[in-house]
């Protein structure tokens, strides 16, 4: 099955990915800026992540770069992850983060409510960006 993408939200300003990563001197890799722009707030098709835990979580959607969206990057990093190695990119269904952890260069799911991280092995489609 192909992946698909619902609720893009075309970025109002087209480098504002790139600005926001050079300001907070983020290095990602060049496939996950380039879903970032293309879905920015976007849903996949295919909602299955799996964790080193073998749970499987829902990927609910994209974080967006557009300031008044509701599900923003801007309100998002500098509360929770600044101070951290972990980059949030997408939440699921469950209040939780997919980030992506600039030490390690893995893909995890940040539990908010405890504070934890798993190690996710496979994301939607099969593909770990």
């Amino acid at each position: 099955m192909e992946l698909s993408w619902k609720y893009d939200k075309p970025l109002n300003n087209p480098i504002a990915v790139k600005s926001f990563l050079d300001k907070n001197s983020i290095i990602l890799p060049d496939s996950l800026i380039e879903i970032m722009e293309k879905h920015n707030g976007g849903r996949p098709s295919d909602k299955a992540i799996i964790t080193d835990t073998n749970q499987e979580y829902v990927f609910k959607a994209m974080l967006s770069y557009n300031e008044g969206d509701k599900e923003t990057i801007y309100s998002i990093y500098p509360e929770l992850f600044k101070e951290n190695h972990l980059f949030p990119f997408a939440s699921d269904a469950a209040g939780n983060f997919i980030c992506y952890d600039t030490e390690s260069s893995k893909y995890v799911l940040y539990k908010h409510e405890t504070d934890t991280v798993e190690i996710i092995t496979r994301m939607i489609n099969g593909l770990l960006f």
